[in-house]
């Protein structure tokens, strides 16, 4: 019995360590809130609990733009879950989970340069989301809305076709495709 009570009281300890750690579990992504907050605690998948660090909520800075990066062969890195994708102008905002909580995490979105002809006839971009968690072994579920520069799929699609304005079919891992119209 007394094993026990010695395995859950570590267990909480370890739990409220890794809970307090606030300054290095928010992805680079999204900046922590002016105010300070309380962690929001969810089930796990496999009934432990894992410290969930909450989106960027309405009237906080959005994350720094970054550009799509063209290589041959993209390779995604670490694991992660993108939840949602979203196109507004020329950015791609996706919405992105994934275990952490003890290193920075860092994103890219790379795409080969080429548009694929698509089932209705509208080009498809097959974009790679990079995910690099710098060896990370944290358990803390961490949620964060990187954000893309997509406008030389636009400039590839003029280039391709000869026209200025059209519209692309972006697909991110195994979401469904996001509608670019420019």
């Amino acid at each position: 019995m007394r094993k026990l009570v010695w395995s859950g009281v570590m267990v909480c300890g370890l739990l409220a360590g890794c809970a307090s750690r606030q300054d290095t579990g928010a992805a680079p992504a999204e900046p922590p809130p002016a105010e300070a907050s309380a962690e929001v605690t969810a089930p796990a998948p496999e009934d432990t609990q894992a410290t969930e660090v909450p989106p960027a909520e309405e009237g906080e800075a959005k994350a720094a733009v970054q550009p799509l990066v063209v290589t041959p062969n993209p390779e995604p890195k670490d694991p992660i879950n993108v939840r949602s994708a979203t196109v507004d102008g020329g950015i791609l905002t996706l919405a992105v989970m994934h275990g952490g909580g003890c290193a920075e995490h860092t994103y890219s979105l790379a795409w080969d340069g080429n548009l694929q002809q698509g089932a209705d006839g509208t080009p498809v971009a097959n974009l790679v989301l990079v995910h690099d968690g710098n060896n990370d072994r944290c358990k803390a579920l961490l949620r964060a809305s990187p954000r893309f520069d997509v406008s030389s799929v636009s400039q590839r699609f003029g280039a391709q076709f000869g026209k200025t304005t059209g519209t692309v079919n972006l697909v991110v891992s195994d979401q469904a495709p996001v509608r670019y119209d420019f």
